[in-house]
Protein backbone atom coordinates (compact mmCIF):
# COMPACT_ATOMS: atom_id res chain seq x y z
CA UNK A 1 0.00 0.00 0.00
CA UNK A 2 2.93 2.03 0.93
CA UNK A 3 4.54 1.63 -2.29
CA UNK A 4 1.60 2.36 -4.36
CA UNK A 5 0.73 6.19 -2.08
CA UNK A 6 5.00 6.51 -3.59
CA UNK A 7 4.28 6.00 -6.91
CA UNK A 8 0.99 7.75 -7.09
CA UNK A 9 2.82 10.56 -5.26
CA UNK A 10 5.82 10.28 -8.04
CA UNK A 11 3.49 10.44 -10.93
CA UNK A 12 1.54 13.30 -9.87
CA UNK A 13 4.81 15.40 -9.09
CA UNK A 14 5.90 14.64 -12.77
CA UNK A 15 2.60 15.30 -14.04
CA UNK A 16 2.83 18.63 -12.45
CA UNK A 17 6.49 19.01 -13.63
CA UNK A 18 5.01 18.35 -17.40
CA UNK A 19 2.01 21.18 -16.95
CA UNK A 20 4.57 23.54 -16.17
CA UNK A 21 6.76 23.02 -18.48
CA UNK A 22 4.27 23.23 -21.19
CA UNK A 23 3.03 26.38 -19.67
CA UNK A 24 6.14 28.23 -20.08
CA UNK A 25 6.99 26.13 -23.54
CA UNK A 26 3.39 27.60 -24.94
CA UNK A 27 4.64 31.15 -23.68
CA UNK A 28 7.69 31.14 -24.89
CA UNK A 29 7.03 29.80 -28.43
CA UNK A 30 3.32 29.56 -28.78
CA UNK A 31 0.72 26.08 -28.47
CA UNK A 32 0.99 25.33 -32.42
CA UNK A 33 4.95 25.57 -32.58
CA UNK A 34 5.87 23.42 -28.55
CA UNK A 35 6.17 19.89 -29.27
CA UNK A 36 5.77 16.90 -27.23
CA UNK A 37 9.26 16.75 -27.59
CA UNK A 38 10.02 20.22 -25.93
CA UNK A 39 7.83 19.98 -23.10
CA UNK A 40 9.77 16.82 -22.15
CA UNK A 41 13.21 18.49 -22.16
CA UNK A 42 11.72 21.47 -20.40
CA UNK A 43 10.18 19.16 -17.65
CA UNK A 44 13.36 16.64 -17.61
CA UNK A 45 11.33 13.66 -18.42
CA UNK A 46 11.34 11.07 -21.38
CA UNK A 47 8.95 11.63 -24.21
CA UNK A 48 6.93 8.59 -23.60
CA UNK A 49 6.26 10.04 -19.89
CA UNK A 50 5.02 12.75 -21.73
CA UNK A 51 3.11 10.50 -23.64
CA UNK A 52 2.42 8.31 -20.44
CA UNK A 53 1.00 10.98 -18.84
CA UNK A 54 -1.19 13.05 -21.38
CA UNK A 55 -3.27 12.48 -24.73
CA UNK A 56 -1.52 14.99 -26.78
CA UNK A 57 -0.72 18.72 -26.56
CA UNK A 58 -4.78 18.99 -26.40
CA UNK A 59 -4.97 17.17 -23.17
CA UNK A 60 -1.41 19.11 -22.09
CA UNK A 61 -3.35 22.40 -22.77
CA UNK A 62 -6.27 21.12 -20.74
CA UNK A 63 -4.12 20.27 -17.87
CA UNK A 64 -2.57 23.62 -18.02
CA UNK A 65 -5.63 25.45 -18.00
CA UNK A 66 -7.07 23.48 -15.17
CA UNK A 67 -3.79 23.75 -13.11
CA UNK A 68 -3.60 27.88 -13.96
CA UNK A 69 -6.97 28.02 -13.83
CA UNK A 70 -7.01 26.96 -9.80
CA UNK A 71 -4.20 28.57 -8.82
CA UNK A 72 -5.58 32.09 -9.14
CA UNK A 73 -8.72 30.67 -8.33
CA UNK A 74 -7.19 29.51 -4.41
CA UNK A 75 -4.86 33.18 -4.36
CA UNK A 76 -8.42 34.99 -5.14
CA UNK A 77 -10.19 32.70 -2.68
CA UNK A 78 -7.13 33.40 -0.60
CA UNK A 79 -6.85 37.64 -0.92
CA UNK A 80 -10.63 37.74 -0.17
CA UNK A 81 -9.75 36.51 2.97
CA UNK A 82 -8.29 39.87 3.66
CA UNK A 83 -10.20 42.27 2.23
CA UNK A 84 -13.13 44.10 3.92
CA UNK A 85 -15.32 45.25 1.20
CA UNK A 86 -17.17 44.01 -2.32
CA UNK A 87 -15.13 46.93 -4.18
CA UNK A 88 -12.15 45.32 -2.59
CA UNK A 89 -12.43 41.88 -3.59
CA UNK A 90 -13.78 42.87 -7.05
CA UNK A 91 -10.29 44.68 -7.71
CA UNK A 92 -8.68 41.45 -6.75
CA UNK A 93 -10.66 39.07 -8.94
CA UNK A 94 -9.82 41.65 -11.73
CA UNK A 95 -6.00 42.03 -10.81
CA UNK A 96 -5.67 38.37 -10.31
CA UNK A 97 -8.08 36.97 -13.13
CA UNK A 98 -7.94 39.36 -16.18
CA UNK A 99 -5.27 41.32 -16.15
CA UNK A 100 -2.75 38.85 -14.70
CA UNK A 101 -4.27 36.39 -17.83
CA UNK A 102 -4.13 38.71 -20.33
CA UNK A 103 -0.55 40.31 -19.62
CA UNK A 104 0.66 36.27 -19.15
CA UNK A 105 -1.13 35.87 -22.40
CA UNK A 106 0.03 38.78 -24.22
CA UNK A 107 3.90 37.87 -23.48
CA UNK A 108 3.97 35.06 -25.36
CA UNK A 109 5.12 35.23 -28.86
CA UNK A 110 1.49 33.64 -30.78
CA UNK A 111 -1.11 34.83 -28.68
CA UNK A 112 -3.71 35.33 -30.69
CA UNK A 113 -2.95 31.47 -31.56
CA UNK A 114 -2.57 30.70 -28.21
CA UNK A 115 -6.09 31.71 -27.37
CA UNK A 116 -7.81 30.82 -30.06
CA UNK A 117 -5.84 26.89 -29.36
CA UNK A 118 -7.22 26.88 -25.80
CA UNK A 119 -10.81 27.85 -26.48
CA UNK A 120 -10.82 24.92 -28.78
CA UNK A 121 -9.07 22.47 -27.19
CA UNK A 122 -10.04 23.52 -23.41
CA UNK A 123 -13.25 24.29 -23.82
CA UNK A 124 -14.47 22.11 -21.02
CA UNK A 125 -12.16 22.95 -18.79
CA UNK A 126 -13.40 26.23 -19.66
CA UNK A 127 -16.86 26.23 -18.74
CA UNK A 128 -15.79 24.29 -15.41
CA UNK A 129 -13.83 27.63 -14.20
CA UNK A 130 -16.43 29.58 -15.30
CA UNK A 131 -19.24 27.85 -13.27
CA UNK A 132 -16.75 27.81 -9.95
CA UNK A 133 -16.05 31.63 -10.25
CA UNK A 134 -19.59 32.62 -10.30
CA UNK A 135 -20.46 30.55 -7.70
CA UNK A 136 -18.14 31.86 -5.69
CA UNK A 137 -18.63 35.42 -6.77
CA UNK A 138 -21.88 34.83 -5.82
CA UNK A 139 -20.99 33.24 -2.73
CA UNK A 140 -19.04 36.29 -1.61
CA UNK A 141 -21.82 38.77 -2.57
CA UNK A 142 -24.06 36.74 -0.81
CA UNK A 143 -25.70 39.00 2.37
CA UNK A 144 -26.17 42.11 -0.21
CA UNK A 145 -29.43 43.07 -1.94
CA UNK A 146 -29.43 43.59 -5.62
CA UNK A 147 -31.26 47.35 -6.11
CA UNK A 148 -34.55 47.22 -6.33
CA UNK A 149 -36.43 47.45 -9.31
CA UNK A 150 -39.74 45.02 -11.08
CA UNK A 151 -37.13 43.48 -13.45
CA UNK A 152 -33.77 43.78 -11.42
CA UNK A 153 -31.17 41.05 -11.74
CA UNK A 154 -30.64 38.58 -9.05
CA UNK A 155 -27.39 38.43 -6.78
CA UNK A 156 -26.29 35.33 -9.14
CA UNK A 157 -27.12 37.35 -12.37
CA UNK A 158 -24.82 40.41 -11.14
CA UNK A 159 -22.23 37.43 -10.00
CA UNK A 160 -22.27 36.37 -14.07
CA UNK A 161 -22.43 40.08 -15.04
CA UNK A 162 -19.17 40.97 -13.23
CA UNK A 163 -17.39 37.39 -14.40
CA UNK A 164 -18.43 37.53 -17.86
CA UNK A 165 -18.00 41.45 -18.54
CA UNK A 166 -14.92 41.46 -17.09
CA UNK A 167 -13.45 38.66 -19.00
CA UNK A 168 -14.37 40.20 -22.21
CA UNK A 169 -13.54 43.32 -21.62
CA UNK A 170 -10.09 42.48 -23.58
CA UNK A 171 -11.41 42.50 -26.78
CA UNK A 172 -10.21 45.65 -28.13
CA UNK A 173 -8.69 46.92 -25.66
CA UNK A 174 -5.88 48.82 -27.07
CA UNK A 175 -3.44 48.34 -24.20
CA UNK A 176 -3.01 47.61 -20.65
CA UNK A 177 -4.40 50.62 -19.64
CA UNK A 178 -7.78 49.96 -21.52
CA UNK A 179 -8.47 47.09 -20.20
CA UNK A 180 -7.64 48.42 -16.31
CA UNK A 181 -10.42 51.33 -17.23
CA UNK A 182 -13.07 48.94 -18.68
CA UNK A 183 -12.55 46.87 -15.74
CA UNK A 184 -13.07 50.02 -13.08
CA UNK A 185 -16.30 50.97 -15.48
CA UNK A 186 -17.50 47.26 -14.66
CA UNK A 187 -16.45 47.45 -11.08
CA UNK A 188 -18.50 50.61 -11.08
CA UNK A 189 -21.58 48.93 -12.45
CA UNK A 190 -21.49 45.97 -10.49
CA UNK A 191 -21.38 48.29 -7.27
CA UNK A 192 -24.27 50.37 -8.44
CA UNK A 193 -26.31 47.24 -8.79
CA UNK A 194 -26.09 46.30 -5.31
CA UNK A 195 -27.92 48.57 -2.34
Amino acid sequence: MIQVTCQMKIMVEKNELIVEAAARMFARYGFAKTTIGDIATEAGVARQTVYNAFSGKDGILRAVVRHHGQKTYDGVISAWADATTVAEKLTIFQEQGPIAWIEAVRAAPDWAALIDGMHKAATEEIKVLDAQWIAALDRMLEGHDVATTDDGPSLREVAEFFYTTSLNAKYGAADLEALRRRLATIRTATLALLD
